[in-house]
């Protein structure tokens, strides 16, 4: 644990009480980007990614590259995405369940970017998602949901819980370093 930090409940093994719902404008805004997007991806087949750039590039917390934590409970497919996310150049970290999350938010330094699957063992990534944005110490630390739910009210809920971006299954492996490329303002 971070001596200097345990104020900042980085224990995602813990219960929390529920979130409030988001605003009703930010629902209704993040319904309206996922009935937009979710068509044009499903024209072409398969689905790629949603991506918001923020204002300004994400500086590396170890100042020399960027790390990405990988929450995939899925063993082939979290070293798929490893391996892919190491060849163009990141930093990867891995977790599988509530315990490794845990594990990967208390050691330093932090990840910049969290490439989240909604479906886990013991938890779901909407649940993730909240802790994160409703924690002082890592609230604006990049999310990117990547997941099989594909339906507009789940890409709804995650946008309006305050992901980045979202990627849902199956990727274009293309299509998921642009996500966090722009995630990052590396592109």
């Amino acid at each position: 644990m971070m001596a200097d930090d345990e104020d900042l409940d980085l224990d995602f093994t813990r219960p929390v009480k529920p979130a409030p719902p988001p605003p009703p404008e930010k629902v209704e805004s993040a319904r309206k980007e996922a009935v937009v997007g979710t068509p044009e991806l499903a024209r072409t087949g398969f689905y790629v990614a949603m991506a918001r750039r923020p204002q300004e590039k994400v500086v590396p917390r170890n100042g020399n590259r960027h790390s990405v934590l990988v929450v995939e409970d899925d063993p082939d497919l979290m070293k798929l995405v490893s391996e892919v996310l190491s060849k163009a150049g990141f930093l990867t970290r891995a977790a599988r369940n509530r315990q490794e999350i845990n594990g990967e938010f208390n050691r330093l330094p932090l990840p910049d970017l969290v490439l989240l699957d909604v479906t886990l063992p013991d938890t779901d990534g909407f649940s993730i998602l909240e802790r994160i944005r409703g924690n002082q110490k890592i609230t604006r630390m990049p999310v990117i949901m990547m997941t099989g739910k594909s339906a507009v009210t789940d890409i709804a809920r995650g946008l309006s819980l305050g992901a980045d971006g979202y990627v849902t299954k199956p990727f274009k492996i293309s299509g998921l370093i642009s996500a966090v490329k722009t995630v990052l303002a590396l592109d």
